[in-house]
């Protein structure tokens, strides 16, 4: 009785050590035959469910009671999907992967209760019960992937930037520009929407977080190479490569498709996630627009620079005496030349904001030689800024209309009538004036003296008037225009 009660004993130790085996087995095979591609094996583990309940329904039945063999089943196919899933987190699986199995984890926890199945049976938790640790693994590696991506991409479009070796490409509309918006959003939707599939809102949110950072990244290396690009060519243009304004343009039009591609991004994304995730998710968003915004009016004012700097000698001439010949007619033929490219290939949106911009900045040159002016031979200067103010008229009027032109020229026309009022009437001019742009005394001071028809004591007669009027009333400078005449 001895002896078979010992061979009965190490009968029940080979049944358990061989149904291990066959549960090891099974998992290794499964394993082996998706071991590169991680979901599908993932998605292929159904028979684990089913081989519980055939267990339940039909093997049970054939074990002594003591034995209790549906709980050693539970707890070795449990423990043996641990193992098989820590051998597939060691695999280093890609973010995909991460967020399918972090899906699987919650299934299975729900399936395992459907079957009614103790959670002491469940012991340990698969990875420990620290799930978590998958979002974190996931998001590390979309924050390499993309810093890696990214980083590609601006380097390559950095460098053609800089070389300018070839013209940049022509759109659909025969405008310019790059492929930079194309390709990253290409990269930003495809992680999108794999967070999507997570159907958690904190992951998406976190994703959209760390797609910021990079667009912030990138519009803050353009922000440079611009700066860095325009003074090489405006200092030493001999070492330039040219077509800087061919890319600047090119570079404004990739920002404006950038901020259109995030735009409907985010309007893509609001209906799907709550309220709490949905206002994180808005404002990195928005943050990335307004930034690719920045940009695209960095490369505005850039083009402006650039037709600027070409007319340093000319500008530096305005009220000296080249300019009573007429050369305004230089800064409108050489502001005309560059606007008939900025029209053919700068996005419409751009090219309103620059026409805009243009206007001020002319009137700002412009104006501010004049307050720098020593002397102006009276009545010739008035004729002449009546011209010049006629032809930049109707330049400006080709490219926005007369009817709006009207409100920027009015402060010549007000400059005019300072300089052509009598020294009894210098004040009712000026009042008109101060109302409108504030007193802008070191402005109108340099006027009057500059006056070839005015003597000093006339110029002190009408400023201490102007002045006394000025304190009474408290008024200060305001609106578009400020004018700071250098010192003499």
């Amino acid at each position: 009785m001895q002896a078979n009660a010992r061979v009965f004993k190490h009968y029940r130790s080979k049944v358990m050590k061989a149904i291990s085996e066959t549960i090891q087995d099974k998992f290794e095979a499964a394993y082996l035959q998706d071991e590169k591609n991680p979901a599908a094996f993932l998605d292929n583990l159904g028979w684990l469910y089913q081989d519980l309940i055939v267990v339940e329904r039909d093997v049970v039945a054939c074990f002594p009671q003591d034995w209790d063999i549906y709980s050693y089943f539970v707890r070795e196919y449990h423990k043996t999907l641990n193992s098989t899933i820590q051998t597939l987190i060691a695999s280093e699986p890609d973010a995909n992967a991460l967020l399918t199995l972090h899906a699987w984890l919650k299934e299975y926890k729900s399936s395992m209760r459907e079957l009614e199945i103790p959670p002491e049976l469940l012991e340990p938790p698969l990875l420990g019960g620290n799930e978590q640790s998958l979002i974190d693994d996931y998001l590390k590696l979309i924050v390499k992937k993309l810093d890696e991506w990214s980083a590609n991409l601006m380097k390559t479009e950095l460098a053609e930037f800089s070389s300018r070796a070839e013209p940049p490409e022509l759109d659909a509309d025969g405008q310019y520009g790059m492929q930079g918006a194309v390709i990253l959003f290409q990269m930003v939707n495809q992680q999108v929407d794999a967070a999507m599939e997570s159907g958690q809102g904190m992951i998406l949110a976190r994703v959209v977080s760390e797609m910021n950072r990079v667009m912030r990244s990138a519009q803050d290396q353009w922000t440079r190479l611009i700066d860095a690009e325009y003074k090489k060519t405006a200092e030493r243009p001999e070492e330039a490569p040219g077509g800087l304004v061919e890319y600047v343009i090119a570079l404004a039009n990739d920002q404006i498709k950038s901020a259109d591609y995030a735009e409907a991004l985010s309007a893509r994304l609001e209906p799907l996630v709550s309220e709490k995730y949905r206002v994180t998710i808005n404002e990195r968003l928005n943050d990335a627009i307004d930034g690719y915004l920045d940009v695209g009016k960095k490369c505005t004012q850039t083009l402006i620079d650039i037709i600027f700097n070409d007319l340093r000698s000319a500008t530096k001439q305005l009220f000296q005496g080249p300019w009573y010949d007429g050369n305004v007619v230089q800064i409108v033929e050489t502001m005309r030349d560059y606007m008939s490219d900025y029209q053919t290939y700068l996005n419409s949106s751009l090219l309103e904001l620059l026409v805009e911009d243009l206007l001020d900045t002319f009137l700002v040159v412009y104006l501010t030689a004049l307050g720098n002016t020593q002397k102006l031979r009276m009545p010739a200067a008035v004729e002449r800024i009546k011209d010049d103010v006629s032809q930049a008229f109707k330049f400006f009027s080709t490219l926005k209309p007369a009817k709006e032109l009207e409100s920027y020229f009015e402060v010549v026309e007000m400059v005019l009538s300072l300089l052509e009022a009598s020294k009894s009437l210098a004040f009712l001019s000026f009042w008109s004036f101060a109302k409108v742009h504030g007193p802008n005394l070191a402005f109108v001071e340099s006027l009057m003296k500059a006056r070839g028809d005015l003597d000093r004591s006339s110029v002190n007669e009408v400023m201490d008037s102007i002045k006394r009027k000025v304190k009474e009333e408290n008024l200060t400078d305001r609106r578009r225009f400020f004018f700071l005449p250098r010192k003499t």
